[in-house]
This record gives C-alpha cells, sequence and structure tokens, in this order.
C-alpha cells in the first residue's frame, strides 16, 4: 500500500503493493483479462476477479506512479498469495484514464477503459498456477499484487519531491 523507490544502475524503480482477499466464486479462468475490485461480492460469471475487498482501485494509485504507468513503459507485476508468487509484465500506455475508483484491470489485448491499468499483458487469470487460484477460493486467504515500474529518463527530468531510498 506503499510507494516506494530505489537507485540502481541510474535508474529509478518504482513499486505499489495492493491488498486484496479470497472470494468463494474466483475461478480464474479468462484467457485476456486479470482483475482485482474493491467489491465483497462476486458470481461465478466474473471469471477474471482473482481478488475481492482490495485495497485500491486505479484512481487510489499514487500520482507519481500514475506518471509512469502514463508514459507507456513496461511494467512488472508479481502476485503473492502465502508462500506461493506470480510474475507477469504489461505496459501503460498515455491513453490509459486510470480512473476507475473500485477496479483495476490487466489485459492481454490494448483495450482501454476506466479500470484499465496495464495492456499487452502476458498473462490473464488462466495463466495463473491452479495452486494459487485455489487458495484464493478461499474468502480467509489474503493476497498482494505489487506494481512495478522503471522510471524512464523522460519522466525523471519532471519528477519533483521523490524519496528515494
Amino acid at each position: 500500500m506503499s510507494l516506494s523507490a530505489d537507485v540502481s544502475s541510474d535508474k529509478r524503480i518504482f513499486s505499489e503493493k495492493i491488498q486484496f482477499r479470497g472470494h468463494r466464486n474466483i475461478l480464474g479462468t479468462h484467457r485476456n483479462t486479470l482483475e482485482i475490485t474493491k467489491d465483497e461480492e462476486i458470481s461465478k460469471r466474473a471469471d477474471c476477479i482473482i481478488g475481492v475487498k482490495a485495497s485500491k482501485g486505479c484512481s487510489d494509485l499514487d500520482p507519481r506512479l500514475m506518471t509512469h504507468i502514463n508514459s507507456g513503459s513496461k511494467l512488472e507485476f508479481e502476485i503473492t498469495v502465502q508462500n506461493l508468487s506470480f510474475h507477469f509484465a504489461g505496459f501503460g500506455s498515455p491513453d490509459l484514464e486510470l480512473s476507475d475508483p473500485r477496479e483495476i484491470v490487466f489485459r492481454k489485448s490494448d483495450f482501454l477503459s476506466p479500470r484499465t491499468l496495464a495492456i499487452g499483458c502476458d498473462a490473464a487469470a488462466v495463466d495463473i498456477p491452479r495452486e494459487i487460484i485455489h487458495l484464493l477460493s478461499d474468502p480467509a486467504t489474503m493476497g498482494t499484487i505489487q506494481i512495478t515500474a522503471q522510471e524512464t529518463s523522460e519522466i525523471a527530468e519532471t519528477s519533483v519531491g521523490l524519496e528515494v531510498l
């Protein structure tokens, strides 16, 4: 739930972690998208949702991270559930609104909506290991997704008040 920056090889890396919970109707079978939502209830038709009661929607992201996402840079993601993790990547875009207050969607396609955080992702819900999805079908299970963006030189010129760890 915090944004941090680190310097290595003259590049700053920004990272934000979002918490979510499992739900009895999580299936993780959608082939094109992956989603987390602040909603508490979902139906089995919501086969792209892997987490509910999320700590953030798109519009809640730190504005500095939003700047990186809107630069079109590569983004890396890590889903962690208990001692298991799953990594995937995607891209931001200057055309992303990042304005939805309840949902965050990661897409393999280039479809844009207020809920979309990344496009051109190399994974969707169906690609997450079944052991993680099984754990997330329990409402007591907690998970996180960490969003990581490397700063481009263009963004570095406009960053002010940045805390470097």
